[in-house]
């Protein structure tokens, strides 16, 4: 992925509710009324299968979900307008660190090396009903549908670009629940939905992308995934 991948924050109804009773206190006095953004830099983005670095003392929290491909520059567009600036959508995973506050942006917890594992973009009509699926060692862990999204990704395309202008290749991750999956040194993690094959082509049935926690936090080599 070689253009900027964007993320929000709070899009989820789970993460809402769960910071609900600290948004009616100071600092924020009232929840947040429009989409909260931040940035996944470069130093984040890895392909799947590669390994995860893992903070040596950190609670490091797997967050599945699926990230929106820009197709041609977009700036100020219309919902209604938005499915003909998506190129298509890949399984990705917004590693981060437990979020301590949404006041300040939490650079710490997002923006460490290997962050953002991103499958290959795919296309497919929409992921607005999509169940997005992880896997740890083999087992389902955790599974979460995107109907629960307060915005869809036609939404989100819209609310981004009537500020900033995408260009092609950008990228859009279109949130996690609040409760994601803690992984630890070793564990091999996959993250499968429906209708977003592992080919780079749509098919039937689970894909799975392959992400991988090191082994050992000393020596962060991804274990061999099957």
């Amino acid at each position: 992925m070689k253009g900027t991948v964007f993320a929000v924050a709070l899009n989820h109804q789970s993460q809402r509710e769960a910071w609900r009773e600290a948004f009616e206190k100071a600092p924020y006095n009232t929840p947040p009324k429009t989409a909260v953004w931040f940035i996944k830099p470069h130093n984040t983005v890895i392909r799947a299968g590669e390994p995860i670095p893992f903070p040596q003392g950190e609670t490091v929290l797997s967050g599945a979900t699926v990230a929106l491909v820009v197709g041609k520059t977009a700036s100020k567009v219309r919902v209604e307008d938005a499915a003909a600036y998506i190129a298509g959508y890949a399984l990705a995973n917004e590693v981060s660190l437990p979020e301590e506050s949404f006041y300040r942006p939490a650079i710490k917890a997002k923006c460490r090396d290997g962050f953002c594992p991103l499958g290959e973009p795919v296309a497919v009509d929409n992921v607005d009903s999509l169940t997005i699926i992880t896997e740890i060692n083999g087992r389902e862990a955790d599974h979460w549908n995107t109907a629960d999204l307060q915005r869809n990704a036609a939404e989100l395309l819209s609310a981004l670009s009537e500020f900033a202008t995408l260009n092609p290749g950008d990228a859009i991750l279109l949130g996690t629940p609040h409760s994601r999956v803690e992984i630890r040194p070793g564990d091999r993690v996959r993250i499968l939905a429906e209708r977003v094959s592992t080919a780079g082509k749509p098919g039937g049935g689970r894909a799975r992308r392959h992400y991988c926690a090191p082994h050992d936090p000393r020596t962060p080599r991804c274990l061999p995934s099957a």
